[in-house]
């Protein structure tokens, strides 16, 4: 019985050890402004990751912030590139990240409005 609780709180000890994260394991994506293209996608990070929006993400296991972010940012390298058509593209499919979610019911299309809204006003005129 003791041998049990001893090797139970062995494991439990060397498991949350094991579940501490350092800078290398840390979700490198929250903030890579110092590798974002254009200075718009540190102003979407910015609006993406409010306070406000927390309860939205919470119902979405895909971290919907990150896809669209990295998306975002494919988009400012078309726009640098002369390729606005690809920029378009990658910005509808930004946006479309949240409809998909909306479709598969993690959240309402009201509560992913002021988001979008957002989006939609602050993409470059050459994408939006």
């Amino acid at each position: 019985m003791k041998l049990t609780a001893v090797v139970c709180a062995l494991s439990l000890l060397i498991g949350g050890v094991a579940l501490v994260p350092n800078d290398v394991q840390s979700a490198p994506w929250i903030s890579e402004a110092d590798s974002y293209a254009a200075p718009w996608v540190k102003d979407m990070e910015q609006e993406l990751l409010k306070k406000e929006y927390w309860m939205i993400y919470a119902n979405d296991p895909r971290t919907p912030q990150k896809e669209v972010l990295r998306l975002l940012n494919r988009a400012a390298k078309a726009l640098e590139a002369n390729d606005s058509a690809l920029a378009q593209q990658l910005a509808r499919e930004a946006l479309g990240v949240f409809e998909e979610g909306v479709r598969k019911h993690y959240y309402s299309q009201s509560d992913i409005e002021p988001i979008m809204t957002y989006m939609r006003q602050h993409l470059p005129g050459k994408i939006s």
